[in-house]
């Protein structure tokens, strides 16, 4: 006779939502080509033109947003509908509704002009908002300000030595979408003339920084920053923007960095559950005491019975205690929101299925699941 798996009821625990990026003030788009660009990765302009109506995640969006809206679940009408609601009351509206304890943005991008302070995103939601600091945008900033890498690696490390006392909980790396998370130590001259090659394409201000010597010179740095104050730093790993290789995003690269004994106080997380290195991100996190692997439910940009299968492999490889959520939803506040409603569902049937085996009991599961919706981010970030 077959076993039917149960669901773990976890709609009720509220949300620390342990990366996502801030909300557009302006909530209007001329076209509904322009509101499903939020729902893509590509850049390119036919796809949200053409394919983006027809994935899982949007067809699953129109018809859960539907239900929200109270219209019928016809895209247009559910564009229309949300498109006329009023952008800050829309925001407020779907963060009260996804029971959002706290969220942990990155302030890095979208430009904080463009959205909502990370103070007024918290009273709008009517929780808790956190920024975290993007390493890449900060040595940008810094390279455009000195003249040598000697006195840019200074400046680097007075500008994180009191991280936490600044008012980040957290840092951030997207290296993996600029030269891989292979990340070395080089020798001095060859970080000399990577400096020099940057200044000499950069111009005057801050530039994109994708020099591999550079950047992983840079992020030594702030590792060791990161170690001594034990505050814990993101890395962006697999699906991620178009730009970014996949195959130098696979978070195994980082393995040299995790054997460091001087890096060992650095918490690590691995964003994006590494999609499509789960596996390996769960290995990770299973064999280093400071790994942990967050699990995103917006992004990357998924199906439901994706995002079930890469719940089931971090609960089959890493402990629990190390499996933190998120959206990493940016721009829209609906991304925010769908991922609560999803991430309670398909963590709750996860662990449900492992009840059925026999391999948790129900009050254990139901600790677990909360565990990953909130308590493992409140004591890894000091909440």
């Amino acid at each position: 006779m077959q076993t039917v798996a149960l669901t773990v009821d976890l709609t009720q625990i509220p949300v620390v939502d342990n990366h996502c990026h801030g909300i557009l003030r302006d909530q209007t788009f001329d076209d509904l080509a322009s509101w499903r660009q939020f729902f893509t990765e590509s850049t390119e302009p036919q796809m949200a033109r053409d394919h983006v109506a027809s994935t899982t995640l949007y067809r699953r969006l129109i018809r859960t947003l539907a239900g929200f809206l109270g219209c019928e679940p016809e895209e247009e009408v559910v564009f229309a509908a949300r498109t006329g609601r009023d952008g800050r009351e829309l925001t407020g509206a779907l963060l009260r509704a996804a029971n959002v304890d706290t969220l942990l943005i990155d302030t890095g991008f979208p430009p904080p002009e463009e959205v909502f302070p990370v103070p007024e995103l918290g009273v709008l939601g009517g929780c808790r908002a956190e920024p975290m600091l993007r390493l890449e945008i900060l040595m940008e900033s810094l390279l455009a300000e000195h003249d040598s890498l000697e006195d840019v690696k200074e400046a680097l490390a007075a500008e994180l030595e009191d991280a936490r006392g600044r008012g980040y909980v957290a840092l951030k790396s997207i290296a993996a979408y600029r030269t891989g998370l292979d990340v070395r130590e080089w020798p001095s001259e060859e970080a000399e003339e990577s400096f020099l090659e940057y200044g000499r394409a950069a111009g005057p201000g801050p530039a994109r920084l994708a020099h591999k010597p550079l950047l992983d010179t840079l992020l030594h740095v702030a590792f060791a920053q990161a170690a001594r104050q034990e505050i814990p730093l993101q890395f962006h790993v697999g699906y991620g923007d178009a730009d970014t290789d996949l195959l130098l995003g696979n978070p195994l690269y980082l393995r040299p960095i995790l054997q460091r004994s001087d890096y060992r106080g650095m918490p690590v997380v691995l964003l994006h559950e590494c999609y499509p290195y789960t596996r390996q991100g769960g290995y990770l996190a299973a064999v280093y005491q400071n790994v942990y692997l967050d699990l995103s439910y917006g992004i990357p940009l998924l199906g439901y019975g994706e995002m079930l299968s890469f719940t089931r492999q971090a609960l089959g490889v890493a402990p629990s205690s190390k499996l933190m959520y998120s959206s990493d939803g940016i721009g829209v506040p609906e991304l925010h929101w769908i991922s609560a409603i999803d991430g309670r569902r398909v963590i709750g049937e996860a662990l449900g299925e492992l009840v059925s085996r026999g391999e948790l009991d129900l009050a254990a599961a139901e600790a677990a699941g909360e565990d990953v919706l909130r308590a493992n981010a409140t004591r890894l970030y000091g909440l």
